[in-house]
């Protein structure tokens, strides 16, 4: 009966430590962010996190241009921003002056009636796709809030932010 109990207290301690280890690791990869969606202090998830593939899509910009995953250059920023956003008019002056600083390296993605001064603006720069809210581009790129700034990288997503300023450089990996 000793050894039983021996045993049961041995196997105890043994899942006990088990446990231990996997909390650590665990606390310590969401403490790295390690795959897990970026959040704001206090808000909600706006994106997938670095790292994460971007799903399959296909749009068509305002000018007849195709835009899918493969054919997004890596360090390309694709802006999610909707017209009923407060914060996404707030963000929206800094996003036309880093558009324009960067052309061909911006992708626009809207929802909602913009101003047709703000979208030919952004057609200066580069793609426009006007599409409802959680549509097939955002979704591909786990998009649930906006406004979000999304840098690619080969075939994930690079770095998300939300806010950017003509001076931004977002930090991609190599």
């Amino acid at each position: 009966m000793v050894a039983l109990q021996l045993v049961l207290l041995l196997l105890t301690l043994f899942l006990t430590m088990l446990n231990i280890v996997v909390t650590l690791g665990l606390a310590r990869r969401i403490g790295r962010g390690g795959g897990l969606a970026p959040t704001l202090p206090g808000g909600p998830q706006l994106s997938s996190s670095p790292g994460t593939a971007i799903g399959r899509f296909e749009a068509t910009g305002t000018r007849g241009e195709r835009v899918t995953r493969d054919a997004l250059e890596f360090g390309t920023v694709v802006a999610f921003l909707s017209a009923g956003c407060e914060p996404c008019h707030e963000v929206l002056p800094d996003y036309l002056s880093y558009a324009s600083a960067n052309t061909g390296k911006v992708v626009s993605v809207l929802s909602g009636e913009h101003e047709a001064e703000v979208i030919a603006a952004l057609e200066a720069a580069g793609p426009v796709i006007l599409e409802e809210p959680n549509g097939p581009t955002a979704r591909a790129f786990g998009v649930v809030g906006v406004p979000v700034f999304v840098t690619v990288g080969v075939g994930d997503v690079a770095a998300t932010d939300t806010r950017i300023r003509p001076e931004s450089r977002l930090d991609v990996r190599a």
